[in-house]
């Protein structure tokens, strides 16, 4: 096919705090691996690419750098006076998370992008939070993960006080911006039928202009590795600690186990909040939790092949790619059983219902001492490691979309 020029349109890009970030690299990379000339606009943080990849800065406040009022005033002062930036200053003190919901217009004001609106065969969205100019929505893709929607009542389930949900309702007020761009998009592209389906569910998007498409995996990276004895160092990563990553639950859990099994340790990988170190405290769990932040992907790599048992146990994941990496590594995996989770793990592991500590614990006993499970559902990591593929790949299969919506067919 034809070299194209695309415009990847990202609120913010950073590639270490989370899938969002992660995808964005990944994705724009392998394109122009393949030719295509890539621009990314994207407000702050920037994403980190190859040279091949041009960063276009989308000036936003940096509001959400701080949580500090009279340091948001300052901002504000800085900040040309006009309805855009009053009503986003309002909406932030006011409690709403307004980044994403006026990136669409601000991209709209800046230079490099008006200038160069018309140029871009694709334009392609991250995650669907802003509202776009009419000009480009007929050559518009839009990556949507999941619905943004299950966070918040995830996030209002976990939260007993009336104050606070009534915080969270404001903070997700973005959430209305994210349906009105899914209508505006020519095809939605999501990573499992789980998402597909929670897609057509909250938003009524018609079902035949959403394409699923795994996410990629360097697996090149994630090299296998055949265990010849399994013992009981399990390992769970979560990119923010927050209720939908269910880190409370996994911690009572492995506590209810290590009553019986003296030997295990849990290593966690990702940043933990003030309340859930306090937990592993009151649990007793200083000797037997490790705690790892912030690491390069070779350290990440060298962790993982030195535990024994992965634990995804999310309340709910779009795709999971801490999952993924597991499974490619050898891991056997205990997987909660919502979301896309037992869809993409297949036969790679087991299932617990992630509401109920108890149930993991058992899971958790159930594995370490059955030498035969282990062996047979690593076998199982092996085989499902071939139905993942390269980012090159995922490559690929966009450049089909893009043709089909540049000839038409979409």
């Amino acid at each position: 096919m034809k070299k194209l020029k695309i415009a990847f349109l990202s609120y913010r890009s950073d590639p270490f705090s989370g899938g969002q970030g992660i995808y964005l690299k990944n994705v724009c990379e392998s394109l122009a691996d393949y030719g295509h000339e890539i621009t990314i606009y994207s407000g702050s943080p920037l994403p980190i690419v190859s040279s091949k990849i041009s960063i276009v800065e989308v000036e936003t406040p940096k509001y959400f750098e701080t949580f500090s009022f009279s340091k948001r005033i300052k901002i504000f002062k800085n900040q040309p006076k006009s309805p855009l930036e009053f009503q986003d200053f309002f909406e932030t003190i006011t409690g709403t998370f307004s980044e994403p919901m006026f990136f669409g217009q601000r991209l709209q004001r800046n230079n490099h992008f008006k200038a160069n609106e018309k140029k871009y065969d694709i334009f392609h969205d991250n995650q669907s939070l802003g509202i776009y100019p009419s000009t480009i929505k007929s050559r518009l893709v839009t990556t949507l993960h999941h619905p943004i929607q299950i966070d918040r009542s995830i996030d209002l389930m976990n939260e007993k006080s009336l104050l606070k949900r009534i915080s969270i309702s404001r903070w997700y007020s973005f959430l209305n911006f994210q349906e009105a761009n899914v209508f505006s998009s020519r095809l939605v592209i999501t990573p499992s039928n789980n998402s597909k389906n929670d897609i057509t569910k909250f938003f009524k998007y018609p079902s035949n202009q959403i394409e699923v498409l795994w996410n990629g995996i360097n697996l090149d990276d994630f090299q296998f590795r055949k265990k010849k004895d399994f013992g009981k160092k399990l390992v769970t990563i979560i990119s923010s600690d927050v209720p939908m990553k269910n880190l409370k639950n996994i911690l009572i859990g492995f506590s209810i186990a290590l009553k019986n099994e003296k030997d295990l340790t849990l290593t966690i990988i990702g940043d933990v909040r003030e309340e859930n170190l306090k937990l592993i405290k009151n649990l007793g769990l200083d000797d037997f939790v490790i705690i790892h932040q912030k690491l390069t992907k070779k350290k990440l790599i060298e962790i993982l092949s030195a535990c024994d048992i992965g634990i995804s146990g999310s309340l709910y994941e779009g795709f999971g790619f801490p999952l993924i990496e597991m499974i490619a590594i050898g891991l056997p995996i205990l997987a909660s059983n919502k979301g896309s989770l037992p869809e993409i793990m297949g036969d790679a592991g087991i299932t617990f219902n992630p509401y109920d500590p108890n149930e993991l614990s058992d899971s958790i006993q159930k594995l370490v001492n059955n030498e035969e499970m282990q062996n047979k559902i690593s076998s199982n990591c092996q085989m499902r490691r071939d139905d993942f593929f390269g980012w090159d790949e995922y490559a690929k299969k966009l450049e089909f979309f893009y043709q089909k919506i540049i000839d038409g067919h979409i």
